[in-house]
Parts: C-alpha cells; structure tokens; sequence
C-alpha cells in the first residue's frame, strides 16, 4: 500500500533505473544548497549594519569656533563607571546619603540631573558618547573593541593637553594615539572580581595627585600644568566590577558609591587649593548603570539612567523649582524617556530644578565651557540648564549643520536620482536671520531659532543616514522569501513523494534544457543593476545584496515548469486536502510568531508547555495503555519545564539549589541507564533501548560520568565558599574546575551506540560544566530540559509504534513499503512538518528557559568565577556563550535521534528548520527598525 507524502502518492512510473540518478542529483543538490545557505545569512546578516548601524563617521568639515570667552581654563571629568542613578541620588537604611559632597553641590554650587544612555549600554559606546558626543554604531565592535576602529573626533582632540588614568580598557581608547596627553592605566590582573574593587578609583586618584605633587619639582610639568583649554579624565571602575561581582544593592558596590564621593571631593579641594582662580569646571557622570543582576547592556531604566551634576566655572548656580518648569510635552529622550520625569521622594531634590540630559550631551557641554569647537561628528544638544549662552547654542547648531551639509554633499555626488532633505532648502537664509537678530539684540528670538535650526539639522542627518534604507529591506526580503521559496521546491523535489509527472529524473533534465532564457535574463538584469550601483559609488556589499536577490530568483524561474505543474496538480486535489494543507501553513505560522513574541514575553513558553503536555498525554491516553507510564511522564515533564519561564530573569545567587542539581542529574542518568538495560522488552521504549548483548566497551563509562556529576557539585560549594570568605578564587579550586569541565565533555565520545545509551551519555557529559557555570535555578532547567526532551523522543516512538500497528491490520504489510528514500529513510509527510516546530519551540526554550536575549550581558557574569575572576572580556564571553550552547546541544542531539528513529531524512528537516527560523528572521528585520534608535523593550 502506498503511503501519502506531502503531495501525494509515489508514481509507479517512477523506474528503478533513475533512482541511482536521482540519489547523486540530491546529494549535489544538498552540498550545493548548504553552502548558498551559509553563504546567503552571512551576507544578509551584514546587511544589518548598512540598514541600521551605519557609521554616522563623515570626515571633511569645517571646524565651528566659539564666537565668545571660555568660562573655564580647564575641566575635570569623572566618570564613575557602572554607576546607577538611583543608588547614587537615594539614602541608605539609616537615611544618610552616600554622596554627602555631591549632594552639598547639587544644593549649593551646580546644576544636577539623569544622563540617559542609549543602548547598548556598555563601557566603549557610553564613553563615546560622554567624550566624543556621537553614538557609535554597533559596527564597531567587529573592528576591535580596546582601539579606535574609525577615527572620529573628540573634546580630547581639541583640548591644548589632555591627563588622564583609569582602565586600560578605556583610556588608551581615547588617549593611546593622542599626542598632546599625559597617561596611565593599571594592569588588567588588576580587575579581579572576587575583591573589592573600590581600590581601582583609588588608584587614578593617586596617580593624579602624584602628578600635581610632582610638578612642584618639575617646571616643565607645571607649566603644562598651568595652559589653558586642559581637560583631566578620571576613569572610576569600581562600581562596574564591584557591581558584576557583587551586585549593584551589595554592600561594597553601595560603600563604593561612598568612594566616588570622596574622590570628588579630594579632586576639587586639590584643584581648587592648586589652582586658587576659580577657572575650574567639573563634571561627574557615569557612562552606563547597573541591572539587578549584576549586568548592564540592554536598554532597562537602572542600565540607561546615570547621575549628572557639573559645577564650577560657567556653570549655573542651583534654581529652586517652579510650575512653569513642567511642560506638557512628549518629546522623549534617546532611551525614549520622557521629559520632565518626576523625582523619586526619597532621592529628596524634588525642590531643586532637575536638568536631564542624553548623554552624548556631555560633549558639547565640555566643549563650551572651555571653549573649544565641538566635536565635528557630535550630535549632542548643548543642555540650556547647565550654561545659556546664545553664542554656543548658534556654534552648536552649525557643527550639527555642517555634518548635515557634508553628508548631503556626499550623497548629491554620489547619486543619479537625488532626493534632497526639503526642510533645509533655506538653511542659509535662517542662518541670516539669527545673525541679524543677535545684531538687534534680540537673544531670545535668536535662540529660539538657533535650537529650531539645530533640531532640523539633525532630522536632516537621520534623513541621510537612513537614505538607502526602502531600497535595501527591499532586497533583502525579497532575498529572503527567494531563498525560502527555493528551499520549499528543493523539499518538494528531494524528499517528498511527488507524481511521476512533475518529479521524474528524465523530465527534470527536460525542463532544464530551456532555462537559458531565465539565465540570460537574470544576468542581464544583474549587469544592470551592478552598473547602476557602480555609478552610484555604492559599497562592495550592496552589489553583493542584490546579487544574491537576483540569483535566487532566477533559479525560481529555473523551476517555472514545475511550480506550473504543481499548481495544475495542487488545483487537482481534493478540497479537504487543500484546506488540510492551508491548516498546516496556518498553524506553522502561528507558532513562528509566538516564538518571534516570546522574545518580549517569556511566559507565553509557560501557557505552551502546559497546553502541550495536556493535549499530548490525552493523545497518548487513547493510543496506549495508561501503564506504560508515558503519558503521564510527558504531561508532567512539560508542566515541569514550564515553570521556568515564571522565573525572574535576574538569577538569585543559591548554590544549595545548584548542589541539588547535581543530584537530580545523577539521579536522571541512573534511571536512564536502568531504562536502557531492563525496559527493551516493553514494545513503546523498545526503538530507543540498547538491545546488543555483547559486553560494552567501558562498562565503568556511566559510574565514571555521574562520579563527574559529584565531583562538580561538590566544586561549585568549595568554590564559591572559598571566593566569598577569602574574595580570592584558589589557583587549585580553579585547575579543578577547568579539569573536570573538559574532561566529561570527552567521555560521551566512548558511549554505547544505542539510542538512550548515547543520548544518556551526552547528558551526564555537559552536565558538569553546566553546573559549574551556574548560580542558581538554570542549574535545575538543565535537568528539566532532559526530561523534557526524553518525553519528547518517547511521544515520536509512540506515535510510531501505533502507526506501525495501525498500518499492519489495515494491509497486512510493513509500513511505507514503497516509501522509502535509501539508507531506511523514508520521505516526508505532512505529519513530519511537527518534528522541526517542536525543535524551533525548545531550541528557543533552551534559551530563554534561564535568561533574557536582551544582549549577552543579559546573563549572569558570575556565572564564570569558578573558572576566572580576572577580567577578560573574550574568554568571560566565551564561557558564557559555551553556557547557553549546552542546553542547544541537548536539544539538536534529541532532534538527530528522533530523526533517525522515524527514519525521515535528516537533512531535509534540518531545511524545514531553516524555514521556520527564517520566517522569525523576516519579522526581526522589521522589528530592528523600532529599536534602531536605541529603543529596547525591557523583559516583562
């Protein structure tokens, strides 16, 4: 009897001679489309940073000189990193304040406010934008993350000399290449997370008070020391550290919040008594805040929010808070809060103005006061609280104008089909006006103006930076629905049962003889295109875009005679089975989206699991005997795991619960082995059981793998314990560690090759360093997930027990007889299209069952210290990246055994799952558009 594919029965005309053919056909075929996979998502991957993160670096304009006398000879920046607003702004428990000197000048001598950073709130943007007043685009990174990728301008570049010390992270970024400055930085051992690091802010202070000491010896020094337009930088780490180690509401985080203060205070009264002029300006900041967590990177209130309180020379005096202050508006700001936020109570400022600021600001804040030009790629407003000068709001506004006239220029010149930005057709004509208006004297017009001016300035600078933006996702989607469509009639053709008529080797190779009119056309139409973008002086990877657009689509019409006949024989077919069909694409896209929304809101994996694992035990229920214990067990594995995703994605620190997780692993591999050796005789386990009786090859493999499993509980209590009495990780604690995390990882490779046996095997392998590298409850989700995934593969050899069943007391005969492919692989069936969803929904379980996919940062760094507390951004990322991998290779080694035991072709539905996951990706491409200002949606 024949058995049903996606299409519908195997045509017997297909001959035994085209088979071996066919097989060769398919087997180019497949190399070839891997290969054009990987190939297509790195080239459209990239297309990301063209679209959304174009460099808004433009070189050649004119610098904008201050028409007025620089309130200030020199300026202190301190940036205390990591630092958030509100434990900087509120009291502790007693109700004493941990910045009594910063406050002192909020009340009495400065101007104060929230600095909102823009996401990705991390060390190297946030910095970027304080000093050289642009928000780097996250392209950078790629390019190198401790030195300038792109060379860009900054206050530091414009200051007659420039001091400063802090972490060799960040001020060789600024100061490495800078010839007119003075520096240091502190060894990298120096960023040890098991100490406090509150002694890193006491570092830079020393060696910037040993400096002054020094140039009362040093003449030279001194009158270094004594030009004008100088800028000192002091780069505060401890928060940053003390937060990662020890969380932001820690003791020595808050104490180190203490620290900072009196730092600033001892700069001040060091300069104040050295200088004797009151020509000094300081500014206090932070580049970025701190989650509960102990992370920053995403765009939450407690990462974006920072403190901001500048004093000194040209700087406004405290103003007392008046209604008129509050408007109605809703401008926001660039971490889309809105303006005139009220005061928290307890910060106990609500009677003073409050003056916030985004943070790249800053930049021409600095600029101004010492008056120098600002930055030419700064995009930063000059905040009117802090210093109203008419004068410099006019020189800030032609800097952002004269970035917006270079752009225009470049893109005038390089475009056939130029569309100007019409709102600054008349720039000059305003430009004349607000001369004449400050001849008359008439100020406020001016400034008014001015900002209106600089407002349109950068709506033109958005214009141009997004210009090529319609015709690129235009592109890329239709190359992505290409290369989907493409992946479809593949399927159809390899690995499915088609009519003789549409699928038959011989008229394949007929059809093929005509497609040199479809060839010809696409190379035309390529040529074309290239010209065109040659003209337009287009970078290399836009050729490459619509290269592989046109590629894809012309191998679509390649296959023109057989979508036609595939149409002919879909318009054949019986309604039920057309509308059998539409179901299924139906119900494919319903669970693609809720995936593409579980990135927003975890819970919707909770309601799936538990509506899940209540149909398919019922299912179950009425297919086998209730005995056999499986439907019970994968009702209960599902509303296990879905507990998970209720959880907080801020990980509570509990290693008792992850020394129980060691025992629950132990405990599961125990009763998989018992499984595997004493439950082959029961006929709904008998696929996946070992079932050969001759003596395993490492009969103490699975004692060797669960004595590992102990060995790393007992690691992760003397680890921790050790780093938490004596704030140091033990050089033996951590050979340990390492030792017994890359060893198990080897031992699966000597497993049985039965089913359960080796998946068994896997799972007791990375447990250890799982466990190793967990905290809290994602210790417990990895055993969950194995269940899960066991309760899986027992549902699929279930079902396929009662089909075999069903299939034998229907016709007498095996099943799909006629069915198969080679190798005892079968073809697809519209069934089979539930084996790469239940893949994509716990691919992206495994993922999100213990975090948020905000950003890398958005798991727990500590997760790390049992192996290194040493900061080393490569290899902490590494194991964190190796950490969300594990519970990935748990779920792709239960989808290749469910594979091999339903006998379907692995690769095929390793195709299906390329569809599915790129079906999400089309939708996360437009998504991308909401956030590419910087706007994320914090996890719910």
């Amino acid at each position: 009897m024949d058995v049903d594919g996606i299409l519908g029965n195997r045509d017997s005309k297909l001959g035994k001679s085209s088979i071996p053919r066919r097989r060769q056909w398919v087997k180019r075929r497949e190399t070839w489309l891997v290969i054009l996979g990987v190939i297509l998502h790195a080239v459209y991957m990239l297309s990301i940073f063209d679209i959304y993160f174009k460099t808004p670096i433009v070189h050649g304009m004119d610098l904008v000189s201050p028409r007025f006398s620089p309130p200030a000879k020199r300026l202190v920046l301190l940036v205390a990193d990591g630092l958030r607003a509100d434990k900087f702004f509120e009291p502790d428990l007693e109700g004493n304040f941990r910045a009594p000197f910063l406050r002192n000048v909020i009340k009495n001598q400065g101007r104060w406010g929230v600095s909102h950073a823009r996401p990705p709130t991390e060390s190297r943007p946030g910095h970027v934008a304080i000093i050289a007043g642009f928000y780097e685009d996250p392209s950078a990174v790629t390019k190198g993350w401790k030195a300038n990728p792109v060379e860009f301008d900054s206050v530091f570049n414009r200051s007659r000399h420039t001091i400063s010390y802090g972490s060799p992270d960040i001020v060789p970024i600024f100061c490495g290449a800078l010839p007119h400055s003075t520096w240091a930085t502190y060894p990298h051992e120096f960023e040890d997370f098991a100490t406090d690091a509150s002694f890193l802010d006491e570092w830079s202070f020393d060696q910037f008070q040993s400096l002054l000491n020094r140039s009362n010896e040093d003449p030279k020094l001194k009158r270094l020391l004594e030009q004008d337009n100088l800028v000192v930088f002091l780069h505060l780490l401890g928060c940053d550290s003390n937060g990662h180690a020890h969380r932001p509401f820690s003791s020595i985080y808050l104490n180190n919040v203490k620290v900072v203060d009196h730092i600033a205070e001892r700069v001040y009264s060091l300069l104040e008594n050295y200088y004797k002029d009151n020509r000094t300006s300081y500014i206090f900041t932070a580049d970025h805040g701190m989650s509960d967590k102990g992370s920053h990177g995403d765009g939450h209130p407690s990462n974006t929010d920072t403190p901001l309180v500048v004093w000194g020379a040209g700087v406004k005096h405290p103003r007392p808070v008046t209604a008129k202050d509050h408007s109605d508006h809703v401008l926001r700001f660039i971490d889309q809060h809105l303006h005139d936020a009220p005061t928290p109570k307890e910060w106990d400022l609500d009677g003073i103005e409050r003056v916030d600021v985004n943070q790249a600001d800053i930049a021409p804040l600095m600029s101004t006061l010492l008056g120098l030009p600002c930055p030419v790629n700064s995009v930063g407003n000059l905040p009117l609280g802090y210093e109203e000068e008419v004068e410099a709001v006019l020189a800030n506004t032609k800097q952002i104008l004269n970035q917006f006239l270079r752009k225009s220029q470049i893109k005038q010149s390089h475009s056939l089909f130029f569309k100007p930005f019409k709102p600054l057709a008349s720039y000059f004509s305003m430009l004349n006006q607000i001369e004449e208006l400050l001849s008359a004297r008439d100020y406020k017009a001016a400034m008014q103006l001015s900002e209106n001016l600089r407002s349109l300035a950068l709506k033109g600078l958005h214009y141009f930076q997004t210009y090529d933006l319609l015709m690129l996702m235009a592109t890329i989607t239709l190359g992505y629905i290409g290369w989907m469509v493409f992946l479809v009639l593949h399927v159809l053709q390899a690995y499915t049962l088609l009519p003789g008529d549409i699928f038959r080797k011989e008229e394949a190779v007929h059809e093929k003889s005509n497609t040199g009119k479809a060839q010809l056309c696409g190379c035309l139409f390529m040529a074309v295109v290239s010209v065109l973008l040659f003209l337009e002086h287009s970078p290399p990877l836009y050729h490459a875009y619509f290269a592989m657009t046109i590629f894809l689509w012309t191998q679509i019409l390649n296959e023109y005679k057989f979508i036609k006949a595939l149409w002919r024989y879909l318009c054949g077919r019986t309604s039920d089975y057309v509308i059998k069909l539409l179901a299924l694409g139906v119900v494919s896209v319903i669970i693609l989206e809720l995936l593409v929304h579980s990135f927003t809101e975890r819970k919707l994996y909770t309601w799936c699991f538990l509506i899940v694992g209540a149909i398919a035990s019922i299912y179950l229920y009425k297919s086998i005997p209730w005995r056999s214990g499986i439907p019970v067990f994968v009702c209960l594995t599902c509303w296990f795991l879905s507990l998970f995703t209720l959880m907080p994605a801020e990980i509570p620190d509990n290693n008792k619960l992850v020394n129980a997780s060691g025992v629950m692993v132990i405990v599961i591999g125990l009763t998989g082995k018992w499984l595997d050796l004493k439950a082959g005789v029961n006929r709904f386990w008998f696929g996946i059981c070992n079932h050969e009786k001759r003596k395993p090859r490492f009969p103490m493999l699975f004692q060797l793998q669960a004595l590992f499993v102990g060995l790393s509980s007992v690691m992760v209590f003397l680890s921790t314990s050790h780093r938490t009495e004596k704030q140091e990780l033990h050089t033996i604690h951590q050979l340990m560690n390492w030792f017994i995390a890359g060893f198990s990882m080897i031992l699966p490779l000597f497993s049985e090759n039965g089913l359960l046996s080796r998946l068994n095997s896997i799972f007791l392998g990375f447990a250890p360093p799982f466990l190793l590298l967990s905290i809290g409850y994602e210790a417990v989700f990895y055993g969950a997930l194995g269940l899960v995934l066991i309760a899986w593969i027992l549902f699929e050899n279930s079902l396929l027990y009662v089909h075999k069943v069903n299939k034998s007391s229907a016709s007498g005969k095996n099943l799909g007889e006629h069915a198969f492919l080679e190798n005892d692989t079968r073809y697809l069936q519209l069934s089979d299209m539930r084996i790469p969803l239940t893949f994509m929904v716990l691919f992206n379980v495994a993922f999100f069952g213990t975090g948020n996919f905000a950003s890398i940062a958005s798991f727990e760094i500590s997760s790390v210290y049992r192996f290194i507390t040493v900061f080393s951004p490569f290899l902490m990322a590494a194991l964190l990246i190796f950490k969300l991998f594990i519970p990935f290779l748990l779920v792709i080694c239960a989808f290749s055994a469910i594979t091999k035991l339903l006998e379907v072709p692995r690769i095929g539905c390793y195709f299906l799952v390329i569809l599915c996951s790129d079906v999400m990706t089309i939708h996360f491409f437009f998504l991308t558009s909401k956030s590419d200002q910087g706007v994320e949606i914090p996890e719910k």
